[in-house]
């Protein structure tokens, strides 16, 4: 018990309070993802045939987005929970870190309703897989300033050579961020399907670089 109140007087913290507002933002921002999907937009329908085509026109590009967001982000959250499951505690710097994290989470309805809105404007497009990619980056970056600070995680539950594999696979999957990001100039939202093989391809190359 002495120990634990010794890193406390070094300025560091628990970290669950920071866990806490990072689940609630993570909870708000993907529910706030379904607000674009509104029947104000459909109109009067009086028939299925009617209410199909609608939804086709109306809705098909926001619900593309919508799903496409959604999963991302609920993959992100599983990102942040893993590495907050290694990380004991949390000084001033990982928690400023974490709150640009955040930033970055919180402005992914505002994109992502771009994306679905305006799917002929490169701009609207382009902005929406931006965000990702700056929001895994602010996660490399999260997690590299973690593990370089030995105070902040138990290194009996992290070997260096988990650390290490997890350096590896979130750099890789930033580039794939950034290729998703070229390639949605060209096929808009579905260049994201490309995050689907990449999360295989991170965690098989991750692996063998480890191991040679």
């Amino acid at each position: 018990m002495a120990s634990k109140n010794s890193k406390f007087t070094k300025d560091l913290y628990s970290t669950r309070r920071v866990e806490a507002l990072s689940d609630g933002v993570f909870s708000i921002a993907m529910t706030l993802l379904v607000l674009d999907l509104s029947v104000s937009s459909i109109g009067d329908i009086t028939t299925n045939q009617q209410l199909l085509s609608a939804l086709n026109s109306e809705l098909s590009t926001n619900f593309v987005s919508f799903i496409i967001s959604f999963l991302l982000l609920g993959s992100m959250w599983a990102v942040h929970a893993r590495q907050f499951d290694s990380i004991k505690y949390a000084d001033r710097h990982l928690m400023t870190i974490n709150n640009i994290r955040l930033l970055a989470v919180v402005l992914i309805p505002f994109t992502t309703s771009l994306a679905g809105r305006y799917p002929e404007i490169a701009l609207a497009t382009v902005l929406f897989p931006i965000n990702f990619m700056i929001l895994t980056i602010i996660s490399s970056w999260q997690w590299n300033y973690a593990t370089s600070k030995p105070e902040l995680y138990d290194k009996k539950e992290l070997p260096e050579k988990t650390i290490n594999y997890l350096k590896i696979r979130n750099k890789i999957f930033a580039s794939i961020a950034f290729v998703v990001v070229v390639l949605s100039l060209f096929i808009g939202s579905w260049a994201f399907l490309l995050f689907i093989p990449g999360s295989f391809i991170t965690m098989k190359v991750a692996s063998s670089k480890i191991k040679s």
